[in-house]
């Protein structure tokens, strides 16, 4: 599967239970993507500043008494944080608003779907590489004209304008031409 294929992705993977994380290390065993395990939230805020990862699936409940919202308060304090992924056995529709509404990036439903899984995983790792992306363009913006006399998406995006039009993929490429 082409998603697959994205590289350079540390995964961090907090799973109390060896179910989760062998499934998970199946899923993701032939992928580019290097995988690490941990148990708790302890072990998480190790890892977090050791393996800068772009890219953080948890359970919905750690084993030491966290939750996948202290998480997520930990990665948000991060200089480049990574994007948090979900995980729970009832990720019925309160569960997955409240996921988004306080800024992980998604949920994923137990037991794991190899599809689902990776689609998750690199549309994470794809909108994250977008925002270090947007982070690292100049903040003046272009004015109409100025993008109109830009001929190619790769101008305008060295050119610090519409960038987000174009990441987020609004049609702004066809305003450009």
């Amino acid at each position: 599967m082409a998603e697959a294929r994205t590289t350079n992705l540390t995964v961090l993977a907090i799973f109390p239970g060896d179910e989760d994380q062998m499934s998970l290390s199946r899923i993701l065993a032939h992928s580019s993507w290097n995988l690490t395990l941990l148990r708790n939230f302890r072990e998480t805020q190790i890892a977090l500043r050791k393996a800068l990862p772009g890219v953080v699936i948890s359970d919905s409940s750690l084993s030491d008494g966290h939750c996948w919202r202290d998480l997520l308060y930990e990665i948000e304090n991060m200089e480049d944080p990574p994007l948090l992924i979900v995980a729970d056995r009832l990720a019925d529709d309160r569960l997955w608003a409240e996921v988004l509404n306080l800024g992980a990036h998604d949920l994923l439903a137990k037991p794991f779907d190899k599809r689902e899984v990776l689609h998750v995983v690199s549309t994470a790792y794809r909108r994250r590489e977008h925002q270090r992306l947007l982070r690292s363009l100049p903040r003046s913006p272009l004015s109409v004209t100025e993008m109109k006399e830009l001929k190619t998406e790769t101008e305008l995006v060295a050119a610090g304008g519409a960038a987000v039009a174009i990441l987020e993929g609004d049609g702004a490429k066809g305003d450009v031409d």
